[in-house]
């Protein structure tokens, strides 16, 4: 009995040792192989039943539009996922290991047996078009097709915003719409009713200050300014012998000239200057991951 006992707990500090390690070498033992930067699509399982290769053309064509990497994956033979933070761990691992570039928006999805997560992953300029509120709307409108198994519209919605989003950045609009009409805001929609009052409330302010202002100047009569001295004398009670204007205040106003060789400013994108700013955004990446 006592032999046994030893037994068990010997195999069980096994297994806590070899769980350990897999733990902290999984990205080295996973075969990163099968991936190539040249690729922007993968399903790893068969779950898509669109043309991968349309949508392939799609990704690189926006990568030379906007130059931006988008990437969709779908792994079902990674190893466990340890807890959800995890995948998004994988998409940043993912990136490194194939090689794609620094300006870079992704989704990655892992599925298992007993648990499946996605992330929506975002590093350099990619992090620059997809603030947390646009993060947000992108995993919110995948989720809803995930949840139901529906793989190719989880894509086909991740080519549909990252397209728009991309192109509210440059051209710094409010907000975009997903497929199902859903509007998505740039700046979160919960607070937009604060900025609604914050603006209602300067606006009400401003119609009572004038409406004050007004009513004040009402109440004078206007006084005529006179040109030259001649307006002061009445009848002929007062005789002149010289009439001269005395100015006791003057304006100077003096203008720089501009160094025609100087450059104005750029234009289009939220930071300023081109389409993009002139810096990645953050050296860890952004996004969101969570189970479905």
């Amino acid at each position: 009995m006592k032999k046994l006992s030893v037994i068990i707990i010997t195999v069980i500090f096994m297994c806590l040792t070899v769980l350990t390690v897999s733990a902290a070498n999984e990205w080295d033992i996973y075969d990163y192989s099968r991936f190539d930067n040249s690729t922007y699509i993968y399903d790893i399982g068969g779950h898509l039943s669109v043309d991968l290769e349309k949508y392939n053309v799609i990704l690189k064509q926006m990568k030379s539009d906007y130059d931006i990497t988008y990437t969709f994956f779908i792994v079902d033979d990674y190893p466990i996922i340890y807890d959800d933070d995890t995948v998004w761990d994988l998409a940043a691992v993912m990136r490194e290991k194939v090689g794609y570039s620094r300006d870079y928006i992704s989704v990655v999805i892992t599925t298992g047996p007993f648990e499946r997560d996605f992330a929506v992953y975002t590093l350099g300029q990619g992090q620059q078009v997809m603030n947390d509120s646009y993060v947000d709307g992108m995993w919110e409108a995948i989720f809803e097709y995930l949840k139901k198994d529906d793989w190719d519209g989880a894509l086909e919605t991740f080519v549909d915003l990252a397209v728009k989003m991309t192109d509210s950045y440059i051209y710094d609009t409010p907000s975009v719409k997903d497929e199902s009409g859903n509007i998505i805001y740039y700046i979160n929609e919960k607070n937009i009713p604060v900025l609604n009052i914050i603006l209602f409330g300067g606006i009400v302010g401003l119609v009572v200050s004038l409406i004050a202002v007004f009513a004040e100047l009402a109440k004078h009569k206007p006084v005529k300014t006179a040109t030259n001295a001649d307006y002061y004398v009445r009848e002929e009670n007062v005789r002149m012998n010289i009439v001269q204007d005395q100015y006791s205040r003057s304006n100077e106003v003096r203008v720089k000239v501009r160094d025609s060789s100087s450059g104005g400013g750029g234009g289009g994108g939220r930071s300023g200057g081109s389409s993009f700013g002139g810096g990645s955004s953050g050296s860890s990446g952004g996004g969101r991951s969570g189970r479905f």
